[in-house]
Parts: structure tokens; C-alpha cells; sequence
């Protein structure tokens, strides 16, 4: 077992300390040493506590052809917040959805509200990052159909998801030292298990013309279908509170065969459970109805 310990004091003065055992108990446990290592040096070098807060997550799948475990970092949507506000410099952040009205007129819309039965299509997501030292704010569009995977809040919420992934892609940006690396659960949800260093990069376009050229990295290709298992398990314990533990063995009542034997209707069946575990139950008002009486169905 690696001998690695992660510490470091938190923003609100705890200390913060975690190592091999940790990880494997309560983030990972089928990640290798090597991946446990990469993730505690990129903790370490982050400063982000994936026990406590919740800063990052170690998630992966099982290759079905060669059975070995691969792994992805994710970091938290409000890492990258909170890394962007502790710079001085920093002057705020614009961001919402593209959509297309029903003549086709596409507009790029503040927030996350879109509006279908009004004939609106979502296209995607833009984001602006300021800078009190740039005279141009960096920009980020991206489209839907690149991250969509059509489950779960892709599917429920998609304008929120898409706007996040924008923000996400501003930030790193706008920061890309203390961010180079860091990936949210919504970039992610489309891209395939990879090392940490940033993938290829794609051009972004900007308000006016700048100076010099941006670039944003690129989503990675497309993920293994696992990992979408994965991901709604981080939901439900993060969003609603229910324990992995839990969904899973929910899970195992309906598909009695181990994850790593999945097959896509397994892992989408699988994912359609567990976004349903610690939704509030519907309520139903039982409404008696008198029936009609006829002196042909008494006997007496």
C-alpha cells in the first residue's frame, strides 16, 4: 500500500488529511495504485479534500476485453468557482444557453431557461470570463451534442447542464495554471477514461478581437457507457443523499449480474433506478365515486 499522505489546512482553517486507505474505502475502491497515487498528487497539488467537501472524484470503469479498471479525475463544478474568486483580478463571470427560436433565429439567452413549447431548441451553452487585466473578456461556446449523453439531468435538465459545462471551460480559461487538468462531472460525462494532462485544444472566439489567440481544451472522446452508472451513483449520494451502497444494492435486485457484466440495456436500465432513488413520492388524493344503482343489479 502506498505510504502517500495528502495534507494540507482548508480554507476555514481544518486540517485536511487522507491517504491510500481513505481513497479506496470511500472514493475508489477498484482504482489501481497508480491511479490512487495520480489522485492524491493531484489533490495534493490542488488542495482539494474529496472526503469532506466533496472536491473531486475518482471514477472509472472495467474494460470488458482486457478486465483491467481505468480511471478519470473529476472535479467539482464549485472548484472552479472558488479557484477563479480567490484571484484579484478576477470581475465576474456571463453565462446562459443557445437556442434557436422556430424561424431558426439562434440567440445566445442569459441562464438556463428555455422554453420548448414555445417552439425554442437548445443548441448549447456560452460562457464570458472577466478580468480586471484583460481588455477583452474570455469567451466559450459549446454545443449540446457534444456532451449529451440523454440520461439522467442530460436528459431532465439539459439547458443547466450545458451551462455548466461553459462555465467550467471559462473558468479553466480564464486560470488554465491553477486549473490545467481539472475536468467537471458535466465535461466529463462524455469523455473516456485519460490521463491528466490536458487534452488537444479547440479556438474560442472572443467579444472583439484580441490580441492573441484563445483556446480551450476540447472534450476527450467519448466515454464507456459504465461511467454513466458511475455518475448517476455520485448524483443520488451528492444531489439527493442516498448511499451508494444503498443504490447499488438496488440495483442488484432488478439485474442480478455484477456491473463489470453490464451491457448497454443493463447500465441504462441501471441509471434509470438509481435517478429515481430519493425523489419525492408523489401524492394521490383518493377520490370515492358514488355508482349509479339499478333495481336490476339488487335482488331484493
Amino acid at each position: 500500500m502506498s505510504s502517500e499522505i495528502v495534507k494540507f489546512e482548508a480554507d476555514d482553517g481544518q486540517m485536511v488529511e487522507f491517504g491510500e486507505k481513505e481513497v479506496r474505502d470511500l472514493v475508489c475502491p477498484e482504482a489501481s495504485p497508480r491511479d490512487v497515487s495520480l489522485f492524491l498528487a493531484f489533490c495534493q497539488a490542488h488542495k482539494l479534500d474529496p472526503i469532506g467537501a466533496k472536491d473531486a472524484y475518482l471514477v472509472g470503469f472495467r474494460d470488458k476485453k482486457t478486465g483491467n479498471f481505468q480511471a478519470s479525475i473529476i472535479t467539482s463544478y464549485h472548484v472552479f468557482n472558488k479557484i477563479a474568486c480567490s484571484h484579484d483580478d478576477y470581475d465576474g463571470i456571463e453565462s446562459g444557453i443557445i437556442v434557436a427560436d422556430s424561424q431558426g433565429r439562434v440567440t445566445e439567452v442569459p441562464g438556463a431557461a428555455f422554453f420548448p413549447n414555445l417552439g425554442q431548441t437548445l443548441l448549447g451553452g456560452w460562457a464570458r470570463v472577466y478580468s480586471k487585466k484583460r481588455s477583452h473578456p474570455f469567451v466559450v461556446r459549446v454545443s449540446l451534442a457534444d456532451y449529451t449523453t440523454g440520461w439522467g439531468n442530460w436528459k431532465s435538465r439539459p439547458a443547466m447542464m450545458i451551462e455548466k459545462v461553459a462555465k467550467c471551460q471559462g473558468w479553466r480559461g480564464m486560470y488554465p495554471e491553477e486549473m490545467r487538468g481539472m475536468y467537471g462531472a458535466e465535461e466529463m460525462d462524455q469523455a473516456a477514461p485519460q490521463s491528466y494532462e490536458p487534452p488537444a485544444v479547440e479556438s474560442v472566439e472572443t467579444v472583439r478581437q484580441a490580441p492573441a489567440a484563445e483556446t480551450v481544451q476540447a472534450p476527450p472522446a467519448p466515454p464507456a457507457p459504465i461511467d454513466a452508472y458511475k455518475l448517476a451513483l455520485i448524483r443520488a449520494r451528492d444531489e439527493r443523499g442516498v448511499p451508494v451502497a444503498d443504490a447499488m444494492a438496488k440495483v442488484r435486485e432488478i439485474i442480478s449480474k455484477p456491473p463489470e457484466a453490464y451491457d448497454e440495456a443493463d447500465i441504462a436500465a441501471a441509471v434509470t433506478i438509481v435517478d429515481g432513488l430519493g425523489q419525492p413520492e408523489l401524492e394521490y388524493e383518493v377520490v370515492e365515486e358514488q355508482l349509479p344503482l339499478s333495481e336490476d343489479d339488487i335482488p331484493f
